[in-house]
C-alpha cells in the first residue's frame, strides 16, 4: 500500500515539475473527487480521488491536460461459485492525457460548458480470481492485492468558469470512464473539482 502512495506522489510530483517547467505556456492545477469504480466482479463504495493536472494551450479554442490521480478505498470482490471476499482493499493511479472543448455562450461570459475525453494508463492494485480463490481455500489469510496496468479511456462533460483578469480557472465535471480487465470492465465514474493557476 505504501508503494502505491509513494508512486501516486511520485506522479503527481512529475506532472507539477513539468508545469513549472514550462509555466509560460501552461498551468498548473489540482482536483479533488469521487469516484464509483463498478464491474461484474468488483463493486465499490464511492471513494475520494486527489490529483494535480497541467493545462496546456497550444490552440486557442481547445484544452489539453496532463494529469495523475490517486484512488484508495474498499471493494466487494465476487467473482461467482462462492468466490466472495467483501470490504477488501482497492488502489488506483491513472495517468490521463485529454483534450477539452469550452462552449463560448456569450461573449466575455465568465462559465463555459465543456465536453472532452482522452486516454488514461491505470496502475491498479486489486484481487483478481486467483487472489480469492487462495484466500478462501485457507492458503493466505490476508490476501496480497495483485499489481496490473491497464488502459482505459474517458469522456467528460462540465463547467468551466474563468474570471476576467484574474490568473486562475475552477472547473466541475462528470467523468465516465472504461478500463478493461482480465475478467470484465470496469465503470470508473465520478465528479472532480479542478483549481487551475496561470492559464
Amino acid at each position: 500500500m505504501n508503494r502505491r502512495i509513494l508512486s501516486a506522489v511520485a506522479a503527481i510530483s512529475l506532472v507539477a515539475l513539468i508545469a513549472s517547467s514550462a509555466s509560460a505556456q501552461t498551468g498548473i492545477g489540482l482536483r479533488y473527487g469521487s469516484f464509483q469504480p463498478e464491474g461484474d466482479y468488483i463493486t465499490m463504495d464511492a471513494a475520494s480521488a486527489f490529483g494535480a493536472h497541467v493545462a496546456l494551450g497550444f490552440i486557442p479554442i481547445l484544452k489539453f491536460q496532463l494529469g495523475a490521480e490517486y484512488l484508495s478505498g474498499t471493494a466487494d470482490y465476487d467473482y461467482g461459485s462462492g468466490l466472495v471476499l467483501l470490504d477488501q482493499e482497492y488502489q488506483s493511479i491513472a495517468i490521463f492525457a485529454d483534450v477539452r472543448y469550452p462552449i463560448s455562450l456569450l461573449p466575455m461570459f465568465p462559465i463555459k460548458p465543456m465536453i472532452g475525453g482522452g486516454m488514461n494508463i491505470n496502475l491498479m492494485s486489486y484481487l483478481d480470481r486467483a487472489s480469492v480463490v487462495d484466500a478462501l481455500a485457507g492458503s493466505v489469510t490476508d490476501p496480497d492485492l495483485e499489481n496490473f496496468t491497464k488502459t482505459g479511456y474517458h469522456i467528460m462533460f462540465g463547467l468551466l468558469f474563468k474570471p476576467p483578469i484574474l490568473p486562475f480557472s475552477i472547473s466541475a465535471e462528470y467523468r465516465i470512464q472504461k478500463i478493461k480487465l482480465e475478467d470484465e470492465t470496469v465503470s470508473n465514474n465520478g465528479v472532480l473539482f479542478g483549481l487551475t493557476f496561470g492559464f
